[in-house]
């Protein structure tokens, strides 16, 4: 019997999360973002560029709890950037593939019935992978603060369209040096 009031102050807080959930209203969005661009150290003195511009969306959901503060929850699929060694007769490719998970607080500020602004900051954890065509492969990851800043052009009660920047974080990787920042346009649905 001894256990039953550590149980008990342990459902507290899980019963005001779920109640305060439950009052929130949710959102999604979609957003097509910026490829952005990479270089690819091949000797100690040659870097080349890569040789496409991927496609970049970011998914995203959140609970509303007023009309000022939000929690949203995102992933981003930032695409393959694809490179070909440029020496004269090589055949060798590589590709750097990058996406992200994040969670973060919005705070909204209406400018009239059609447009507000926002900030966000939280959290990401960014995630890249390499792959070339000799078989060579690795993985890495980065834990940053990520903030972001936009506005939003409301259609009515449910439909809006967000334009905002946002950054992921950045630093140095078994892989190199990244840096994971976005400009975005997309929808955002309320349900």
């Amino acid at each position: 019997m001894k256990t039953f009031p550590h149980r008990l102050l342990a459902t507290i807080p899980l019963a005001w999360i779920a109640s305060a959930a439950l009052a929130a209203d949710p959102y999604a969005g979609l957003s097509w973002a910026t490829p952005g661009e990479a270089r690819l150290d091949i000797g100690p003195s040659t870097t080349i560029r890569n040789d496409n511009h991927p496609t970049a969306l970011r998914l995203y959901g959140g609970l509303r709890f007023s009309p000022e503060w939000s929690v949203e929850a995102g992933y981003g699929a930032f695409g393959h950037w694809r490179f070909t060694d440029p020496t004269p007769g090589s055949r060798d490719t590589a590709r750097i593939s990058s996406d992200v998970f994040s969670l973060a607080g919005r705070y909204t500020v209406d400018l009239d019935d059609t447009f507000a602004v926002f900030g966000k900051a939280g959290l990401a954890l960014n995630r890249f992978r390499y792959r070339d065509s000799l078989g060579q492969s690795a993985r890495d990851r980065l834990v940053r603060p990520m903030w972001g800043l936009g506005v939003e052009a409301r259609f009515g009660d449910r439909l809006s369209v967000p334009l905002e920047f946002e950054s992921f974080g950045g630093g140095r990787t078994q892989l190199g040096e990244f840096r994971q920042r976005k400009l975005e346009i997309g929808v955002k649905l309320g349900f």
